[in-house]
C-alpha cells in the first residue's frame, strides 16, 4: 500500500461529495452460511465519510485507545473537512477477511493527496467487525500519536518596483516578534502568563504592559522568536487577547519615509485569513497595511508544500507528497525614486512633529511621491489618513459655491463673528476684511465662507462637491487607501463648520493632492500607484470650465497675496493653505495644511500639531521639494 497525488485544483470546497465505489466482495461462504464482509465495509467507509466516529468505533473489536482523536487529526493534520474513501479488492480467509481502502483528499493548493490503506476484518458471531490500528487509517502509522503533518512552502516573495523598474522594497520574513497592543487586552493575568511561558521575561513584559497602557492602539513588542518557535508557541499564545505579532525580516527595505506606504509582514490575524481563505492558514505570513497588504496574493504567489508522516516526537518518518510552490509577480508602482527622496529630504526638517506628504502627476493622476515622517511608525497619514483638512477644503466649498453661480467678484464679507442656528462662530484674526469670494479665499476667512454657505448651499451641497473630485470612494490603487468622508451636513451648524473643513469632513494629503491635480489639468482622475490596480482603468471627467478658471484665479492669489504669500513657493505654484483645529481647551492643538499644484506636479502635505499656521509651516517644506524636482 501506498500514497500518490492527483492533478492540482486551484479550489476546493470545504466539504466533498462522497463517491463510494465499492465491487462486491466475494462472498466468504455459500448461500447458508453467514454474510460476506461487503456490506461492512460499505458501512463503515460511509460512517468515516460522515465522521461517525462513534458509530465507526461501535463496529470494531474492543476500544482502541485515541480511535475518535485520530480519525479527527487526520482531517484536521491534512486541512480538510472530509475526503473521499472507496473499496477495492478483497480477500476472504474464513473468518477473516482483508479489504483495500483508497482515500482521496483535496488539500488547498496542493492537490489530491491519495491513501492507498488496507480494511482488516473479523467475523465476530455473524457479524463481521474491523480490527482497528492506527495502520487502517495509513500504512505507514505505526504506533498512537503518529500523524501527518503538511508543511506550506512559500517562493521568496517578489519585490515591490519604482517606476524605473528600480527595487523599492521586498521584505523578506526571518522572526517573528510577539508583542502587546492594550486595545486588545482582556485579562492581563493571562496575558502575562502566556508571554511568560513563551520566553518572555517579566520585566520585558511588564514594560510593555505599561507602554499599552499609556498608547493602546500601538504595538509593544515583548520577544522576537524564529518562524519555527513561532509556529510552536503560536496554539498557546494566539489566542490570547491582547497579543499581536510582526515580522522581523531581511531583505530591502524600502526609501526613508515610504514604509508606511509599502506596508510590513506579519502573522496574519483572523480577520485576514477569513478574507484571503486557502490556501492560507493561521501560521501564514502576509502582507500588512500599504501595498504589501493589497497586492498580498499577486507578491506572495501560491504555496506548493510538503505532507508528510510525523510521529509524536515530531520526528518525519516519510514524506508523501512534494508540490513547488508558484512565484509570485513583482508589482511596478508609479513611485520617481528622485522626487521620493526629494520629498523625504523636504520634511527631515522637521524634527518633533509627524509629517505626511504626497505629489501626483497630475497629467496622469500617479503618485510620484508619497512620504509619512518616522515619528508615524507604521501609520499611513499619506494615503489612509483621516483627519479635518481644515481651509483646504475651501477648495470644494469654493467649487459647489461657483456651481450655484457664484464668482471671484461675488460679494462676500468678513465679520470677526457669526451667529449659526445660535452659536458664535470666530475668525481667527478680527481685524480680517474681504469684500469678495476672491478676497475671502485669499485671506481664507471662516466667517466669509460659513455666511456665503448658509445663504447659497444646502445640507448635501459639499458632499456632492467633493464626490465630483472622488472624495468619499474608496481608491483601489494597489494600496491601503482612504478616500475621505464629507457626510451630507445635519443641520446648519454641521453644514457651517463642514464649510471651512471641521466637524466631520476627514480627508488625508493623498485626497487633497487628487484635488488638487484635478484642479491643475480640469480633469478628475482617480489615483494611480501600482500598475494593473483597478483604478489604472478607471473613467475620468471633467470638471465645469468655469470651476477650473475661477479656482486658478483664486488659489494664485493665495501664493502672491494671502496666507502662502512670502514661504519661498516658486513662481506658477497655484495653491490653498489650511489651519485645522481639534481637541479642547483655551489653546487649541492645530495642523496645517497646504495643497496646490505647479506645472504638472500636484501636492498635499499636512503637519500635525503644527506649531504655525499651515502656511508658514508647509510652504517652505513643499517649496523645496518643488525646486529639487525642477518645478517653478
Amino acid at each position: 500500500m501506498g500514497h500518490s497525488s492527483g492533478e492540482r485544483q486551484r479550489r476546493h470546497p470545504a466539504l466533498l461529495v462522497v463517491l463510494l465505489v465499492a465491487p462486491l466482495l466475494a462472498a466468504c461462504t455459500n448461500a447458508s452460511g453467514p454474510p460476506g464482509p461487503n456490506g461492512a465495509v460499505l458501512r463503515y467507509l460511509s460512517l468515516w465519510q460522515a465522521r461517525r466516529w462513534g458509530a465507526m468505533e461501535a463496529m470494531v473489536i474492543g476500544h482502541p485507545s485515541g480511535f475518535a482523536a485520530a480519525h479527527e487529526a487526520e482531517l484536521s493534520d491534512l486541512g480538510v473537512a472530509s475526503g473521499t474513501f472507496s473499496a477495492g479488492r478483497s480477500s476472504v480467509n474464513g473468518s477473516s477477511a482483508l479489504a483495500a481502502v483508497t482515500e482521496r483528499f483535496a488539500l488547498p493548493s496542493l492537490g489530491t493527496l491519495v491513501v492507498h490503506s488496507r480494511l482488516r476484518l473479523h467475523l465476530v458471531g455473524r457479524r463481521w467487525r474491523v480490527r482497528w490500528s492506527p495502520s487502517t487509517i495509513d500504512p505507514l502509522f505505526t504506533a498512537e500519536g503518529d500523524h501527518f503533518a503538511v508543511t506550506p512552502l512559500w517562493a521568496p516573495r517578489a519585490p515591490i518596483l519604482a517606476a524605473d523598474g528600480s527595487v523599492l522594497a521586498n521584505p523578506q520574513a526571518t522572526g517573528v516578534e510577539i508583542g502587546i497592543q492594550g486595545s486588545f487586552v482582556t485579562n492581563t493575568s493571562r496575558l502575562v502568563q502566556a508571554l511568560v511561558q513563551a520566553g518572555a521575561s517579566q520585566s520585558a513584559v511588564d514594560t510593555a504592559l505599561a507602554a499599552a497602557k499609556a498608547n493602546p492602539s500601538a504595538f509593544e513588542p515583548v520577544l522576537e522568536v524564529s518562524e519555527a518557535r513561532y509556529e510552536q508557541l503560536k496554539p498557546s499564545i494566539y489566542p490570547v487577547p491582547g497579543t499581536v505579532f510582526r515580522t522581523v525580516g531581511g531583505g530591502t527595505a524600502p526609501p526613508p519615509g515610504l514604509g508606511a506606504v509599502v506596508g510590513t509582514l506579519g502573522a496574519i490575524t483572523k480577520a485576514e485569513l477569513k478574507k484571503l481563505g486557502p490556501p492560507y492558514s493561521d501560521s501564514s505570513i502576509v502582507g500588512q497595511g500599504g501595498i504589501e497588504e493589497a497586492e498580498q496574493t499577486t507578491l506572495a504567489g501560491r504555496p506548493g508544500g510538503t505532507v508528510t508522516v510525523v510521529d509524536a516526537s515530531g520526528t518525519v518518518r516519510a514524506t508523501l507528497m512534494r508540490v513547488p510552490p508558484v512565484p509570485g509577480k513583482a508589482v511596478r508602482t508609479s513611485i520617481v525614486p528622485k522626487d521620493e527622496a526629494a520629498a523625504a529630504q523636504a520634511l527631515s526638517v522637521l524634527t518633533s512633529n509627524q509629517a505626511a506628504f504626497v505629489a501626483i502627476d497630475a497629467t496622469t493622476g500617479q503618485v510620484v511621491a508619497a512620504v509619512n515622517d518616522p515619528l508615524l511608525g507604521n501609520s499611513d497619514l499619506a494615503l489612509d489618513g483621516a483627519q479635518p483638512p481644515g481651509s483646504t477644503f475651501k477648495v470644494i466649498t469654493s467649487t459647489a459655491l461657483i456651481e450655484h453661480g457664484l464668482t471671484p467678484s461675488s460679494p462676500a464679507t468678513c465679520p470677526p463673528v457669526i451667529n449659526v442656528d445660535g452659536e458664535n462662530i470666530h475668525n481667527d484674526s478680527p481685524a480680517e476684511t474681504a469684500n469678495s469670494l476672491l478676497q475671502a479665499f485669499t485671506i481664507s476667512c471662516n466667517t466669509a465662507f460659513i455666511g456665503l454657505t448658509m445663504a447659497n448651499l444646502g445640507d448635501s451641497s459639499l458632499h456632492d462637491a467633493a464626490a465630483q473630485y472622488g472624495i468619499g470612494t474608496t481608491p483601489e490603487l494597489g494600496a491601503v487607501a482612504f478616500g475621505g468622508s464629507v457626510p451630507v451636513a445635519v443641520g446648519p451648524t454641521d453644514l457651517a463648520a463642514s464649510a471651512i473643513g471641521q466637524s466631520r469632513v476627514v480627508l488625508n494629503p493623498l485626497d487633497l493632492a487628487t484635488v488638487a491635480a484635478a484642479v491643475d489639468t480640469g480633469v478628475v482622475r482617480r489615483p494611480r500607484l501600482v500598475a494593473g490596480a483597478p483604478d489604472d482603468g478607471a473613467p475620468t471627467h471633467t470638471l465645469p470650465a468655469k470651476v477650473v478658471t475661477y479656482l486658478h484665479e483664486m488659489m494664485l492669489s493665495v501664493v502672491q497675496n494671502g496666507t502662502a504669500s512670502g514661504t519661498g513657493l516658486p513662481p506658477g505654484t497655484y495653491a490653498k493653505t489650511g489651519t485645522a483645529q481639534y481637541g479642547t481647551g483655551p489653546v487649541l492643538p492645530i495642523d496645517g495644511w497646504l495643497m496646490g499644484f505647479n506645472g504638472n506636479i500636484a501636492f498635499a502635505m499636512v503637519v500635525v500639531n503644527s506649531p504655525k499656521d499651515g502656511g508658514p509651516e508647509d510652504g517652505p517644506i513643499v517649496a523645496s521639494y518643488l525646486r529639487a524636482v525642477g518645478v517653478g
